[in-house]
């Protein structure tokens, strides 16, 4: 006992004697949701990330890190508000007490980088700034990849090799393989850990970027994705961002993206997709105000529109929404929804807070 309790202290001494300091934080967010009927529901999602820099081990291990991000999802009710398929919002899912979006090793070559472990594709490809305000599940992700493939999209993840390359100041190329199942962890957390490319496949995912200053802000992205099942044929997306205005009180800037996907053929995974129709084609467009109403930029007000084509079905939905920063940590944001599917029209309401430490 006295041996367990001289090393776990010893191991606190070296951490804090390291020049490279673990960083952990904190995200808590709850919505509200009401289809202005009888129906409405109520999700959070907490989400731990620590990142610990080899140095904190040994002073001799340099430019790695152990990435752990776990979460927990909780709903009051377990069905929607509304029944759609872009998904109205980002966090809403089946009860989770755990998953790891991430667990696993980063490690870094000058401009190059490998991680090797546990992770989802969302952060990595999908969310950008202006993006990040939306909170419709399908501004996140793509539905021609999150419709068709049983993928590492929230809240699951799956085993994977993710490389960056920064090319340049401007250019920026990242590829993933992962194996081709995300497994639901709700009854065993470990489930995300599977690595078996025989029965679940083997699915890919690459995009470069471009960003620059020079004329105004942008951020431009094509990338690919693939699965080893079924048609074999390949996914396409694009992203685009760029701010028209920016000035110490205001910023205003638009999104664009898009994507297109062949039917895969059906397969051997077609169960973790629970029979919901695939997505042929989407596009979405944006815009983004902050520091309107409000001072020191502590708000950002933003109006989107998409569009999907689905097997026999098309869906429409518009977002508006606006987030105030109530202070460092905290935002409120109310947010409304209109959505057509085939010839169906429904709006759902939100308010959504989010703690950040």
């Amino acid at each position: 006992m006295n041996k367990k309790l001289i090393s776990s202290l010893l191991m606190v001494v070296c951490m804090l004697g390291s020049k490279a300091q673990p960083n952990f934080e904190l995200f808590y967010v709850t919505d509200f949701r009401t289809n202005f009927g009888r129906n409405y529901n109520w999700t959070n999602l907490l989400q731990l990330t620590a990142e610990i820099p080899t140095e904190t081990i040994s002073n001799r291990w340099k430019n790695g890190k152990f990435i752990i991000q776990p979460i927990t999802v909780y709903s009051l009710f377990e069905d929607p508000v509304i029944d759609d398929l872009l998904g109205y919002s980002n966090i809403f899912a089946d009860n989770l007490p755990l998953n790891f979006l991430v667990f696993g090793y980063e490690h870094h070559w000058g401009r190059f980088s490998l991680f090797a472990g546990v992770r989802n594709i969302t952060a990595d490809y999908f969310y950008k700034d202006y993006m990040s305000l939306f909170t419709r599940g399908a501004n996140g992700m793509a539905p021609t990849l999150s419709s068709n493939f049983p993928m590492a999209d929230y809240p699951f993840s799956a085993m994977s090799l993710h490389a960056e390359f920064f090319m340049n100041d401007n250019w920026f190329f990242q590829t993933s393989l992962h194996n081709g199942v995300a497994h639901n962890p709700a009854r065993n957390p470990l489930r995300a850990f599977t690595v078996n490319p025989r029965n679940d496949g083997i699915f890919s995912i690459s995009q470069i970027s471009y960003s620059q200053n020079k004329i105004g802000r942008g951020s431009y992205s094509l990338g690919f994705a693939m699965h080893s099942f079924g048609s074999m044929r390949p996914s396409f997306f694009g992203k685009f961002e760029q701010t028209l205005l920016e000035n110490e009180q205001h910023e205003i800037g638009i999104t664009l993206q898009g994507g297109y996907s062949a039917i895969p053929t059906r397969s051997g995974f077609d169960y973790h997709l629970n029979g919901e129709p695939r997505c042929k084609f989407y596009f979405g467009i944006g815009g983004y105000f902050r520091g309107f109403l409000s001072r020191s930029k502590r708000d950002a007000f933003g109006i989107h529109f998409t569009s999907a084509n689905f097997e026999n079905i098309n869906e429409r939905a518009l977002e508006i929404t606006w987030k105030y920063q109530l202070f460092n940590q905290l935002s409120i944001q109310p947010t409304f929804h209109l959505v057509q599917t085939g010839g169906t029209t429904r709006s759902v309401g939100m308010l959504r807070f989010v703690l950040q430490i």
